[in-house]
């Protein structure tokens, strides 16, 4: 298992150096941590919804059975079957809603064990940014916008049958672990999906083990605030206008309600690079022309002495 080396971000360019390597980093709140959804399974889950095909082996109750005698908390938890070991050729899962708040960085944390086959049975974790639309591993998960951190995942050398990567083996009682979305820019420029959908898979081959599957117990969805982070729903928000936007041929990018006498703006693309920059301007609008910017999605940032104001998304047709 991986141990994952601490790290905080502060702006893009450093958390592309880091996230350079197959390493991930530790999760780390900025300033606080607000928890607010939740799942023990000692009573309904609305967040948790099991495929309710016939062939399903998710159970929710007393576990009862060799190595999983009992659940984290309470006397139920989420398995692969309460009572009998796991049965050959199967594939089972279940979904869990992440609901989006769009001021924070979004945390699932959650204890399990699991005792499979190894590297052939086990379990894996997909994530849906489109509402199920299209799903990705979760350890390759990773959009323009948003990357993740984790601990105690398994990483791309841990695989499954027809190389999959997941969790196999025995673990060494429960396990704690975490998955966060954090912005790879130092401020939020647009919102995310308004709900994150997490599956959490479980595959067996054609040889019986009598082995007990993977049990999950205290899910807990939470919200890190990160320092530093500025929203659009912020009062600086309006401090830019631009229109129009989408644009083709011609923009105007307007500074409302400053105090400050001379600023900077800049331009950059979705991997944090500055492709335009206007500096010391007095002026109340700057204007772009198509033969100013590629086709693509741009981020406008309004700065006084290397701090951030302000930040509006630019879209070039």
């Amino acid at each position: 298992m991986l141990k994952l080396i601490s790290m905080k971000y502060f702006n893009l360019f450093a958390i592309l150096l880091l996230l350079s390597s197959p390493a991930f980093s530790q999760i780390i709140p900025g300033e606080g941590i607000l928890d607010f959804d939740s799942c023990k399974f000692e009573s309904l889950c609305n967040i948790v919804k099991p495929d309710t095909s016939v062939r399903n082996i998710w159970q929710t109750g007393k576990p009862s059975k060799p190595f999983f005698d009992t659940a984290y908390s309470g006397p139920n938890a989420i398995v692969t079957d309460t009572v009998h070991p796991y049965p050959v050729s199967n594939h089972s899962c279940f979904d869990l809603a992440v609901r989006n708040l769009y001021f924070f960085n979004m945390i699932v944390g959650f204890r399990h064990k699991f005792q499979t086959d190894t590297l052939t049975d086990g379990g894996y974790i997909e994530v849906s940014l489109d509402k199920g639309l299209t799903w990705m591993n979760i350890i390759h998960s990773d959009t323009t916008a948003m990357i993740f951190s984790t601990e105690n995942m398994y990483t791309i050398r841990d695989t499954l049958k027809g190389g999959i990567n997941g969790f196999s083996g025995t673990s060494a009682g429960w396990i704690y672990s975490r998955i966060q979305w954090i912005w790879t820019l130092p401020l939020k420029i647009f919102p995310p999906p308004d709900t994150v959908i997490l599956r959490f898979h479980f595959i067996s081959d054609s040889t019986q083990t009598n082995k007990a599957g993977w049990m999950i117990d205290n899910i807990l969805i939470s919200a890190a605030k990160m320092s530093g982070s500025i929203n659009e729903t912020s009062r600086d928000v309006n401090s830019i206008e631009i229109f129009p936007n989408p644009y083709s041929e011609l923009t105007t990018i307007k500074f409302n309600q400053l105090k400050v006498e001379r600023h900077t703006l800049i331009i950059v693309n979705t991997l944090g690079q500055t492709v335009k920059e206007f500096k010391e301007i007095s002026d109340h609008q700057v204007q772009l022309r198509k033969e100013d910017l590629n086709s693509g999605i741009y981020f406008v940032l309004l700065q006084n002495n290397q701090k951030t104001l302000a930040a509006r998304k630019l879209i070039v047709e």
